[in-house]
């Protein structure tokens, strides 16, 4: 998460894109653009045990991403996913490379 929002910023998202990608802001604002509020959703729906991506969820995704987009998308989510696996339960702590305050993981 750490470093996934600092090359978040030193590719230009902005600290408040930052933010509601992490959960500690809401896009009330409308901040986000539809393939992103959709990617987002998607990667807290790939992450979900069970997974729950329905069919008509991934109908929006069709419409939005291509097939190769979606690929990488799932990709990518299943890495992050992984690595989260591995690094929270050996308490592998964030290097700081991110200067926003980052969301601590629950006990």
């Amino acid at each position: 998460m750490d470093i996934n929002a600092a090359g978040g910023g030193a590719a230009g998202a902005s600290p408040e894109k930052i933010e509601i990608a992490l959960g500690t802001r809401t896009d009330s604002a409308g901040i986000l653009s539809r393939r992103e509020r959709l990617a987002l959703e998607y990667a807290d729906r790939v992450s979900a045990t069970p997974v729950d991506v329905p069919d008509a969820f991934f109908a929006e995704l069709q419409a939005e991403f291509s097939e190769r987009e979606i690929v990488e998308l799932t990709a990518q989510i299943a890495q992050e996913n992984g690595n989260a696996k591995t690094s929270r339960p050996l308490r592998v702590e964030a290097n700081n490379f991110c200067t926003m305050p980052l969301p601590k993981p629950k006990d």
